[in-house]
């Protein structure tokens, strides 16, 4: 029982407010987390992720890979067509064993 008019308000919100939570813990098939369509970037623009840990590279929602098309190579696809660096050119630290003579700290 609410003890006060303010929590009796916030309940009585509450209480109108939930059903309109897409996801909720009562159906088990529509619990929301990583493996919710929702959550996944299959082309549309809701979710952006992968369901595989620490996947950057393919995880994304649709302007994230193919961009705005109001702004031209705004897309991950049109930066990654212009990076040096691919699958079989990883970028690597530099070998600097033949810098003599500079400071090292």
């Amino acid at each position: 029982m609410a003890s006060n008019k303010l929590e009796q308000a916030a309940l009585a919100q509450r209480a109108s407010l939930i059903p309109l939570n897409t996801y909720n813990s009562e159906d088990q098939n529509n619990n929301y987390g990583a493996g919710h369509p929702n959550a996944l970037s299959d082309g549309d623009n809701k979710g952006k992720g992968t369901n595989t840990y620490l996947d950057t590279y393919n995880g994304g929602a649709d302007f994230d890979v193919n961009g705005n098309p109001a702004i031209a190579g705004s897309g991950r696809l049109q930066n990654i067509a212009v990076n040096q660096y691919d699958s079989d050119n990883g970028y690597q630290t530099p070998d600097t064993s033949g810098n003599v003579g500079q400071v090292v700290i």
